[in-house]
């Protein structure tokens, strides 16, 4: 199956009293929010911190992909924020005891709530993402007409 909803639910993005964020998914599951120098990255840890100020809440999902036609071969996680869900890469997926902390690619790309949602229950059959690639190709294109038209 090329989507596998492995999880979803409420999280919470918050910043404790000096400056760290964490996220909590279903108020359970804690991680550390710190920005490496190349990504974030997410550290599980422990339920006492103290929210100061809330960043972002909402729903959430965890999803992993395999051969799916529109998204990367790897665990992504969407963060709703408002209508949209912002999109996030976990190559290896979140972090565990035995892994605790992982690396998250933050990709800048965002889906209307309806799109993803419908997506999750009706998703694309497998195949070998030329959808994603055409993107891509597309967007390559654009910005480098735009970038020439620029030079001028």
């Amino acid at each position: 199956m090329p989507v596998k909803v492995k999880d979803s639910g409420k999280y919470d993005l918050f910043e404790d009293e000096h400056g760290h964020r964490f996220l909590v998914l279903d108020g359970k599951r804690w991680y550390a929010w710190i920005d490496g120098q190349r990504s974030p990255i997410l550290v599980r840890t422990d339920s006492d911190h103290r929210k100061k100020r809330d960043l972002q809440r909402g729903r959430f999902y965890f999803v992993d992909f395999m051969r799916d036609p529109k998204f990367k071969d790897m665990p992504h996680l969407f963060l709703q924020k408002g209508d949209e869900y912002q999109e996030f890469l976990l190559p290896s997926g979140l972090p565990t005891e035995s892994d605790p902390q992982v690396r998250l690619v933050v990709t800048r790309q965002a889906l209307s709530r309806r799109d993803l949602e419908s997506y999750l229950k009706h998703p694309a059959p497998p195949g070998p993402g030329e959808e994603r690639l055409r993107r891509r190709a597309g967007s390559a294109r654009r910005a480098a007409r735009r970038s020439a038209t620029s030079a001028r």
